[in-house]
């Protein structure tokens, strides 16, 4: 963490930086109406406050990390496509019992540009109606294709390395108190658990895992260009988490001293 700090000098440095002016009232009043008005007539009306205030003010904060993120880890996706770094809004209806048209939130993803969303960990900006969530997460692939660094990398790690995992979650989650939970399929149900898991074959068998900070709409530095100063130090926290739940590569643990 500290090499990263040293890396990023604030926003001014990055050439996307001013472009970013921080999360507007609008951005949560989008998902508000989108909420009571989830249709295609709806949405097309009010596409201009969608590409401003939620893609553009995502895509402007990308570009203000963009210089930090890519000193953190070369490898991180940083092109500002959607279904990469963005996500859609659109849902996929075609076997849904909800045939509602759009997503009740967006979000921002960090991960490496030669894996999948699906398969990474990530580090992330998600927007909604009732919050903005800035942090760290990991998903089980749930069988589709190739298995993630939830399932391939974390699991073995966690069982030869318990010890360094539980410094790191002393050191971060529970010290600087980032709130966290997971959800695991029980009985055919997607069942979220608060907090941390409390056992051994809680954390393996797991099938997603999220640490984050929680930011509601009026907040005034949240509303300004300041505002990615504190997703950089969100990210500069928890890419320890990213490093040693999704790092393949034999030298994680020097890449993990170099920045916790």
């Amino acid at each position: 963490m500290r090499q990263a700090q040293a890396a990023f000098s604030g926003t001014g440095e990055s050439g996307g930086a001013e472009s970013f002016k921080g999360f507007a009232t609008e951005s949560f009043q989008f998902f508000e109406e989108l909420a009571r008005n989830n249709n295609k007539t709806w949405f097309d009306a009010h596409r201009y406050q969608y590409e401003v205030h939620v893609v553009g003010a995502l895509r402007g904060l990308l570009a203000a990390l963009e210089p930090f993120l890519l000193r953190l880890n070369p490898n991180f996706e940083t092109a500002g496509k959607t279904n990469r770094n963005l996500s859609r809004i659109n849902r996929d209806i075609r076997f849904a019992k909800d045939k509602s048209p759009y997503k009740a939130n967006y979000y921002l993803r960090i991960y490496d540009a030669y894996r999948s969303h699906h398969t990474d960990g990530c580090l992330y900006v998600g927007l909604s109606a009732e919050c903005l969530t800035a942090g760290f997460a990991s998903y089980a692939a749930w069988g589709r294709g190739r298995k993630s660094m939830l399932e391939t990398v974390f699991r073995p790690r966690f069982r030869d390395y318990r010890a360094k995992f539980d410094r790191l979650l002393d050191q971060i989650v529970r010290k600087k108190r980032y709130d966290t939970y997971w959800h695991r399929q029980e009985k055919g149900e997607w069942t979220q658990h608060p907090g941390l898991p409390q056992s051994d074959a809680d954390w393996l068998s797991l099938q997603a895992w999220i640490v984050r900070k929680v930011f509601l709409p009026g907040g005034r530095r949240l509303q300004t260009p300041a505002f990615a100063e504190t997703v950089r130090d969100i990210f500069n926290d928890l890419y320890p988490l990213y490093i040693f739940t999704s790092f393949p590569n034999r030298n994680w643990q020097d890449n993990l001293r170099r920045v916790a």
